[in-house]
């Protein structure tokens, strides 16, 4: 398989990054994975809205511009030869001169791509509902990495690892205020009658691609949309609830904490808007 770092494509195990660089070093970058369909990434400008957003907020210095990135990845893919595919981007703040934590004196950002073929979930995930977790640990809503993709996953790694032996595939946290917050790495939403209900950003929520997509569809299946700030419980008496991120598209969770959530089973509501992100994937991604 091959790799695209900073201009060049080879192979995977050609391609290197200097053992100085930051995102090594400190977690000191950002990423973004997204999903392609028969060669078309599905809101590719999207992610790479927030991708170039975050290197702004953060002072990642990124030579190459957006439409340049574009270019990148679709070369990548063209490459190897796919079509069905995982494709990750990630920027490292560059090469440590001091290793310090002075970002003046850093050098020009690192550039990353990687895309490999695409391995769909079990489709029982989707017809049956999968099991959550709720985490133990809890997540800082106040930090500035809640607002990006960071390359800092230790959290939701060990989180992730007490639920599987579980036999649970997400683990749901709250934050420091006890408030639902987000999976390990999806984005959460509940369903209570004709309302869509999903964690507001201030609960230090990633603002997700998908979940941006959901709120989006939500009017087009009738339901109403409220972001706020839920309880533990409330989550638990939810009719229906279900996860979201860009490659696993929508999976509906039917237990949490052995607790069943509605009737254990997958809901209407989570249905519908299956089929709705379904046809806009379709939509947008057709050839």
């Amino acid at each position: 398989m091959k790799v695209y770092v900073n201009g060049n494509i080879s192979e995977e195990d050609k391609a290197v990054i200097p053992v100085f660089d930051r995102v090594f070093l400190y977690g000191d970058g950002i990423f973004e994975t997204m999903r392609s369909y028969n060669g078309v990434i599905f809101r590719l400008s999207d992610h790479l809205d927030r991708l170039y957003s975050a290197m702004k907020s953060l002072k990642i210095r990124q030579s190459l511009s957006s439409k340049e990135t574009e270019k990148a990845i679709y070369e990548l893919l063209r490459v190897n030869g796919l079509k069905d595919a995982s494709v990750r981007v990630t920027v490292s703040r560059g090469a440590s001169k001091d290793r310090a934590f002075n970002i003046s004196q850093n050098e020009a950002a690192s550039l990353v791509i990687t895309a490999i073929k695409f391995l769909p979930r079990p489709p029982g995930y989707y017809t049956k509902g999968i099991k959550a977790d709720i985490a133990r640990s809890r997540k800082n809503s106040r930090s500035l990495s809640t607002n990006f993709k960071v390359p800092s996953y230790l959290d939701s790694i060990i989180a992730r690892n007490e639920a599987i032996p579980k036999g649970s595939f997400e683990t749901i946290f709250l934050n420091e205020a006890e408030h639902v917050c987000e999976g390990s790495v999806s984005n959460i939403f509940m369903v209570n009658g004709n309302r869509l209900m999903t964690p507001s950003l201030d609960c230090g929520v990633l603002p997700g691609i998908t979940r941006k997509a959901v709120l989006e569809l939500a009017p087009y299946a009738a339901l109403g949309i409220q972001e706020g700030k839920f309880t533990e419980s409330e989550l638990k008496d939810s009719d229906e609830v279900f996860v979201t991120n860009s490659l696993i598209e929508i999976i509906p969770v039917v237990n949490i904490d052995s607790r069943r959530i509605g009737n254990g089973s997958v809901g209407p509501v989570t249905r519908k808007m299956r089929s709705l992100y379904g046809r806009a994937v379709e939509k947008e991604t057709a050839s």
